[in-house]
C-alpha cells in the first residue's frame, strides 16, 4: 500500500512546473467568478472596503486572480493567515513523531523518549484540569477540553481572584502595553489559574486556540529549538517557501511588502488593523505567507511530496477521529470539507482566508480577502467564510476540472 501511494505521488507536478496563466480561458473564467462573488457581496454590503485574492493550482495549470484590490498584486501579496498555522503546527507535531522523537498518543505529562523530560513542564502554569489525563492526538484534533483563552472570555463566575475576571484576556493586557509579548506558559497558565476546561479529555470537540500553544510549547521542548526556529528550519525552507514567516515578539507588528492593508468595517466605522501585535497567537495563529507559499505548501503536504512521509499524512493527519461526522470532519490540524477536500481558515481581524486541496484531482486553491465585516458580528464573518471564500473555491474547483 506505501509503495503504491509513493509511486502515485511522485508522478505529480510540483507547482513551479505550471505556467502561471497557462490557459487563458481558465483564466477569465476565474477573474469573472471571483468579480461576480465580490459584486453579489457588496450588492448587500456596498460600503464592504475589502477585496479578494484568489490562487489555483490543477492539471490545467497554475492561476491567480484578484478582486477589489490594488491594480497589479501578485500571488507574492503577503497577509496574516492566521489559523491555517495549525497545519504547520500538526505538521511539526508529527514530523518529530516520524522522527522517532515524540509519541502522538502520549499524554503531554509522559517522559519525552530518550529523556527524563515530560513533554509539558510539570509547573503551575501547565496544571490545567485534566492535566494527566490530556493526549497529543487529542490537542491535535480539539479533543482535549483545553480552554480557549484566546476566543473566550474569563468567565465572571470563577472563584478565583484575578484583575481580568469576567473580561478577554488579550485585550485587557494589550490596553496595558499594547507591545507585550506573549508566551505559550503565560496563555496556558491563564486556564490554569482559573481551572477552566470545557470537558474531560476525550469527550467531546471544542475548537481551543490555547490547545495549539500547548502543542507550541511541547515541540519547543522536544526539539530544543523555538517554535520558529523548527517551523522555518525543517518545513518552511526545505519546501521552498520563500515568502513565510512566524513573527513571535509583541514588536513585531509589521507584514512584509508587498502586502495587503486588513481592514475591520462595522456600523460605518471603517479602522485599519494591518499592524498587529500576534504574539498571543504563536503556533495557531501567527503565520504571515502568500497565496504562491500556503498553495505550495498545502499541495505538497497532502500529495506526500512534503516533509511529511505518505503514511504520515494519510494515516495520521488525514484519518477522521471516532465519532466524527461523514463527509465533514477535524483532523490532525487540517479539516475536511465534502466535494471540496482537505484544509484549514484563519480569522485574524482584517484578514480571513481559506486554504484547500483534493489530491484525487489535483486542485488546491487558497483565497483571501482583507476585510471582517462586523455589520452582524460574529454572524457576518461566518457569512464571509462561507459565502466569499468557500463559494469561491467551489466555483473555482468547477472551473478548473
Amino acid at each position: 500500500m506505501l509503495m503504491v501511494l509513493l509511486i502515485t505521488t511522485s508522478c505529480s507536478k510540483n507547482e513551479s512546473d505550471f505556467e502561471p496563466n497557462a490557459n487563458a480561458e481558465v483564466q477569465q473564467s476565474l477573474q469573472t467568478m471571483l468579480d461576480q462573488i465580490l459584486t453579489d457581496y457588496k450588492a448587500k454590503y456596498p460600503d464592504y472596503p475589502g477585496g479578494m485574492a484568489l490562487k489555483v493550482v490543477a492539471k490545467k495549470g497554475s492561476f491567480f486572480v484578484s478582486s477589489g484590490m490594488d491594480a497589479g498584486i501578485t500571488e507574492k501579496i503577503h497577509f496574516r493567515a492566521a489559523s491555517n498555522t495549525k497545519t504547520f503546527t500538526s505538521t511539526a507535531i508529527l514530523l518529530l513523531a516520524q522522527q522517532g522523537k515524540l509519541n502522538v498518543n502520549a499524554k503531554i505529562t509522559d517522559l519525552i523518549p530518550g529523556t527524563q523530560s515530560t513533554y509539558v513542564p510539570l509547573t503551575p502554569d501547565y496544571q490545567i484540569p485534566f492535566r494527566d489525563s490530556i493526549t497529543i492526538s487529542q490537542l491535535l484534533h480539539h479533543r482535549a477540553g483545553v480552554f480557549d483563552v484566546s476566543n473566550d472570555k474569563i468567565p465572571d463566575t470563577i472563584s478565583v481572584q484575578v484583575p481580568y475576571k469576567g473580561l478577554d484576556y488579550i485585550p485587557y493586557i494589550e490596553e496595558q502595553d499594547p507591545t507585550h509579548t506573549f508566551t505559550f506558559d503565560e496563555m496556558v497558565g491563564v486556564a490554569a489559574t482559573c481551572r477552566l476546561f470545557y470537558f474531560a479529555p476525550g469527550a467531546s470537540y471544542h475548537y481551543s486556540n490555547t490547545g495549539y500553544s500547548i502543542l507550541g510549547k511541547i515541540i519547543e521542548r522536544v526539539s530544543g529549538q523555538s517554535y520558529q526556529q523548527f517551523v522555518m528550519e525543517h518545513i518552511v525552507q526545505p519546501m521552498g517557501l520563500t515568502n513565510t514567516t512566524f513573527p513571535y515578539l509583541g514588536t513585531e507588528l509589521q507584514i512584509p511588502s508587498p502586502f495587503a492593508r486588513g481592514y475591520v468595517y462595522m456600523y460605518d466605522t471603517l479602522v485599519e488593523t494591518t499592524e498587529s501585535n500576534i504574539s498571543a497567537n504563536v503556533a495557531e495563529g501567527n503565520m504571515i505567507t502568500t497565496p504562491e507559499d500556503l498553495s505550495k505548501f498545502l499541495r505538497a503536504l497532502i500529495q506526500g511530496n512534503g516533509v511529511l512521509l505518505p503514511y504520515w499524512v494519510n494515516n495520521v493527519m488525514l484519518a477522521p477521529p471516532a465519532g466524527s461526522t461523514p463527509g465533514s470532519w477535524y483532523g490532525c490540524g487540517i479539516n475536511h470539507a465534502l466535494n471540496l477536500g482537505y484544509g484549514h481558515n484563519g480569522a485574524h481581524e482584517g484578514y480571513l482566508s481559506r486554504m484547500v486541496t483534493d489530491p484525487e484531482v489535483d486542485f488546491t486553491a487558497v483565497v483571501f480577502t482583507n476585510a471582517w465585516n462586523m455589520t452582524n458580528g460574529m454572524a457576518s464573518i461566518a457569512d464571509q467564510l462561507y459565502f466569499l471564500l468557500d463559494e469561491s473555491c467551489y466555483r473555482a474547483k468547477v472551473i478548473v476540472q
